[in-house]
């Protein structure tokens, strides 16, 4: 599946690293979850091999798997 990356992505990316970047959520991790965040509802699973990634999608409510 493709995501085009524009304000649908990058606004709530903003978002989210004002609201997690005390807890260490860099720019590119929230690019990243962002666009998880708008697979809800297309998407069963989100595996990731980045703990602190994890974290961010468990606080976010997404079922998530760490895959190493």
């Amino acid at each position: 599946m493709f995501i085009a990356t524009n304000t649908v992505i990058f606004e709530p990316a903003r978002y989210l690293v004002a609201k997690y970047k005390k807890l260490g959520l860099r720019t590119l991790d929230a690019i990243q979850l962002s666009t998880a965040i708008s697979l809800i509802g297309y998407v069963d699973l989100f595996q990731t091999g980045d703990k602190l990634l994890q974290t961010f999608l468990e606080a976010e409510g997404l079922p998530t798997q760490i895959k190493l």
